[in-house]
């Protein structure tokens, strides 16, 4: 029996148009994930309202917004998705800002196939880990206490 994904299957790309949208549209034609893209930290704002399972984002985005101003708005949501920056630019001071601030990782540009898939897979399986552990815990009704004996909610009435 196969357990069923809890983690939304659909990534936001807040990306340019050009090569970089193109390339990873082309990466991730052949898998099971849906890839929207926006443009702007406007657009990429409004398409939160769909709660994508993984967000990734440029650096630096065309309206003058940044990878960390998405980042803010994504720890807003009760169950927020992780965020991968994307950059040509990727060093080591790029990638400790990104893990520090609370990002799950860092891609380089240009995109790598199998580095983002490796990526997104262990992003979604984070987004998964955290919903389950947000998951209310349930008591069962008869459960075994530590001296073996069966107990059982008594009700009242």
């Amino acid at each position: 029996m196969t357990e069923t994904p809890l983690a939304r299957q659909t990534i936001l790309a807040v990306l340019p148009a050009g090569e970089d949208s193109t390339s990873l549209r082309t990466i991730l034609a052949q898998s099971n994930w849906k890839v929207r893209l926006a443009r702007t930290f406007r657009d990429a704002r409004r398409a939160l309202r769909t709660l994508p399972g993984v967000v990734i984002s440029e650096r630096e985005l065309p309206d003058g917004q940044r990878w960390q101003d998405l980042l803010l708005e994504l720890q807003k949501m009760p169950c927020p998705p992780p965020l991968i920056v994307a950059d040509r630019l990727a060093d080591d001071r790029l990638w400790g800002e990104v893990l520090n601030l609370g990002a799950h990782d860092l891609l380089v540009k240009p995109f790598d196939a199998k580095e983002v898939v490796h990526v997104i897979s262990a992003a979604f399986r984070r987004a998964e880990n955290e919903q389950r552990a947000a998951l209310p815990r349930i008591k069962p009704l008869g459960y075994a206490t530590a001296a073996g004996s069966s107990t059982t909610r008594a009700s009242t009435g």
